[in-house]
Parts: structure tokens; sequence; C-alpha cells
């Protein structure tokens, strides 16, 4: 008996290294296609995840909170996350309108003659059939943990949340840093870390939380997280990831609200 349990012993000692060297084991037959990238979203104070009956509830989260829709777990909104950005791309989605019964018609591609056709009635981008046009700004992000963890993930912003996008693409496109020798230069996308923060905004229809955007430093993240992002951007480009829009029955809005 003293034997047996002595050799149990021994391989409960020796489970860590035996993980370890059989890593992704069973993942063979799982390829992209099988899996879902999370999106992050703000929490708006009408938001399912804080109605503690509805089953997407994150239990500790406020309104304002940074979310990740697969694994639930979320960023307080003056804290918020680090990122870096890896690809960007524009998605055109197609809504009927509220009052003709509402929902989601579709993605339009890109070169689509529609898009150009477009008219405005107040905020609402009119097509010629008389739905709604709506922009997502998508960005293919890699989301950094204090602890260095990281996550792959989509940050999609349309209607309100489109100004924050094209600042973003902007203040991306004109930074510099210095080269030990070359001077300045304007790095790779993937390279530079990003805080991501939601703050509140309102109209006359009412208040809501967007996002703000902060540069970080450039070492305030791992040399690893960095390659790892780089590699994210080639399997972008590559076909590898696809972006999407994020749930099975979008909304126009982002995410509750107020229009």
């Amino acid at each position: 008996m003293a034997n047996v349990a002595n050799k149990k012993s021994t391989e409960v000692a020796n489970l860590m290294d035996d993980l370890f060297d059989n890593q992704g084991q069973g993942m063979e037959t799982i390829t992209a296609d099988d899996m879902q990238i999370p999106f992050l979203r703000i929490l708006q104070p009408l938001s399912p995840q804080l109605l503690k009956t509805d089953p997407k509830f994150i239990k500790g989260a406020s309104a304002g909170d940074i979310f990740n829709t697969v694994t639930g777990q979320y960023w307080e909104a003056d804290e918020g996350l680090v990122v870096l950005m890896c690809a960007y791309t524009t998605k055109f989605l197609e809504f009927q309108l509220r009052e003709t019964g509402g929902g989601f018609m579709g993605e339009l591609s890109a070169d689509d003659p529609d898009i150009r056709k477009t008219e405005r009635n107040g905020s609402i981008e009119m097509l010629p059939n008389g739905n709604e046009l709506v922009r997502s700004a998508q960005f293919l992000v890699l989301g950094v943990d204090a602890d260095g963890s990281t996550s792959q993930m989509i940050c999609d912003m349309k209607k309100t949340q489109m100004k924050i996008a094209k600042q973003w693409n902007t203040r991306r496109a004109g930074l510099k840093i210095e080269h030990p020798t070359n001077g300045m230069f304007n790095p790779p996308m993937w390279s530079v870390p990003w805080r991501l923060t939601s703050v509140q905004e309102s109209n006359d229809k009412g208040s809501w939380f967007n996002y703000a955007v902060t540069q970080e430093a450039m070492d305030s993240v791992r040399p690893e997280a960095i390659i790892e992002a780089r590699d994210l951007y080639n399997s972008f480009r590559a076909g590898e990831i696809q972006t999407g829009t994020g749930e099975d029955k979008p909304t126009p809005e982002s995410d509750d609200v107020p229009f």
C-alpha cells in the first residue's frame, strides 16, 4: 500500500511538468472557425449585464466598466485596460428602422455602390432602400493585463463612438518615436500600447458612457506581448482571423446608448 501511495504522490508532483510537456493537447482539430473572438463593450446603465436576474449578469460590474463579451472579465471605467492595436477595418452594417420593424439586415461589402448613395436624415445615414447604414470601426487588439496575461479582442465603435475611433486613428497615424541612431520614425501599429477607459457623455436625450483613449509608455508592456501583437497582425493580414458583428443580433446603437 505504501508503494502505491508513494507512486501516486510522485505522479501528482510531476503533474505540472506533464501538463507542460503536453501543452495544447486535444486542440489539434479546433481551428479559428471554431472559436469566437471576444468583443469589448462598455456597460451602459440599461445593459443586461447589470441586472441580477439576467443570464448575462456580471457580478461586481458597474455602468461605465468595459467588459469581455465571451469571458465576462471586466475593467473598471476609470482604470480601463491596456491594449495593443493590431489591425483596423470598417464594417458597413444595414438595419431596418425601428418604426418599420427594426432588425439587422446584413453586412454590406466595402465596394457596395449603395454606400456612396446614402443620405442624412438627422443622425441616421439612410440607404436608397430606406434602411439605415451604420459604420462600425473595428480594432483588433491584444489586451494586456497587469500580470502580463494577454487576450485577443475586437473593440468596435459606432454612432457616438465613431469620433473616438477617428481620433485614435489620427493620433496613431501621426505618432513618432525616436530611434537611438536613426532619428524619428513611425512605429508599427502593433507596437504601441494604449489605455482604454470610459467617460460619461450626455445630450438632450440622456447620458451614456463612451471610450477615452490615452497612449501608454512604449516600455509599459513586456516584449513578449509586442511579439504576440505582431503575430496577431500577421494572422489578420493572412486572412486567418476575421472580424464580425460580435453578436447574433447586432443593434445599430453603441450598447444601449440613448438616441
